[in-house]
C-alpha cells in the first residue's frame, strides 16, 4: 500500500495548485491583447502561442538591460513601466519602457509573414502602410490630432509628412526586428524629430521637439512614444496596448525591478 503523503507535502501541493489558478498579472495582461494563453506547467507559468510553443513568463535569469533586449522572457516586457503625463527629460539609462519586445509574441499576433498582412490607410491625409489591427486606433489618433491642430496651428509643421510605417527591417545597430517590421509603428517627420544615434559618438543628451498635444493623442489610443526613452526616438510611435491598459498597469511597480 502506498504511503500517504505527509501534511507538509500536501501543503506544498495545495500551494502549488493554488498558485496555478491565477496567472501573474502581467501574463493575464498580455493575454488580453495578444494571441497567447497563460499555461501552468512543471510548476512554472508560460504563455502558449497558437502553434503550441511555450514562452516562459519568468526564466529566472538575472539580466542586464541589454540582455533583456536580446533575450527577454514575457515578464521583461514590463521591466520599465510606461508612464504618461507631462514630457520630461529621461536621465535614467534603464528607462526605456517598451523597448523590450518578445518577437515571437508579436509574430504570433501580427503574422509570421507580416508583409502579406499590411494594408494602406491614411493618417491625417498622408498615405501609410500598417497592420490592419492598428488601423482603427490610428484613425482615432488622427481625429484627436486634427482637433488639436485646429486649436493650435503650431502643431502643423510636425504633421506635414511621415517618415515611416511598415518596413521589413531590423532596429538600427541590432539584429532584432523593428516594431515597423510588424506594421505596428509609424514615424513622424524625422526633420522635426530627435534620435539618440544622431548625436556625436560618446555623447548622450536627451532631446525633444515633439509637442505635448501630439504625444497625448497617441498615448490616449495605446501608442507608446520613443521620447519616453533614455535612448530616445522622438519621431517613433508604436502600438503597445499592454503598456497603457490601466487594468494591466494597476498592480505593476512604479520603478524598474
Amino acid at each position: 500500500m502506498p504511503l500517504a503523503p505527509s501534511l507538509a507535502v500536501l501543503s506544498v501541493l495545495m500551494l502549488a495548485e493554488g498558485a496555478a489558478t491565477e496567472p501573474p498579472e502581467e501574463l493575464r495582461c498580455l493575454a488580453r491583447h495578444y494571441s497567447i494563453e497563460p499555461i501552468f506547467e512543471r510548476g512554472l507559468w508560460f504563455g502558449k502561442l497558437p502553434d503550441g510553443k511555450l514562452l516562459p513568463f519568468d526564466d529566472g535569469r538575472q539580466k542586464t538591460f541589454d540582455e533583456r533586449l536580446d533575450s527577454p522572457d514575457l515578464k521583461d516586457i514590463f521591466f520599465a513601466p510606461y508612464r504618461t503625463g507631462p514630457i520630461e527629460p529621461v536621465e535614467d539609462e534603464g528607462q526605456d519602457p517598451g523597448r523590450v519586445r518578445a518577437e515571437q509574441l508579436l509574430a504570433a499576433s501580427y503574422g509570421s509573414h507580416p508583409a502579406r498582412e499590411q494594408v494602406r490607410t491614411r493618417f491625417l491625409g498622408i498615405p501609410v502602410q500598417v497592420h490592419p489591427k492598428v488601423v482603427s486606433a490610428l484613425e482615432r489618433v488622427a481625429a484627436r490630432i486634427a482637433k488639436a491642430r485646429e486649436r493650435d496651428t503650431s502643431l502643423r509643421p510636425f504633421l506635414r509628412r511621415l517618415s515611416g510605417g511598415f518596413a521589413e527591417r531590423n532596429i538600427a545597430g541590432t539584429q532584432r526586428p523593428s516594431a515597423h517590421a510588424f506594421g505596428i509603428a509609424i514615424d513622424l517627420d524625422k526633420s522635426m524629430s530627435d534620435y539618440w544615434r544622431w548625436q556625436k559618438q560618446g555623447t548622450h543628451r536627451w532631446r525633444n521637439r515633439i509637442p505635448q498635444a501630439i504625444v497625448d493623442a497617441f498615448e490616449a489610443e495605446d501608442f507608446i512614444w520613443g521620447g519616453r526613452w533614455y535612448h530616445y526616438d522622438t519621431m517613433h510611435f508604436e502600438y503597445r496596448p499592454e503598456l497603457l491598459d490601466p487594468i494591466c498597469s494597476a498592480g505593476l511597480p512604479d520603478k524598474p525591478r
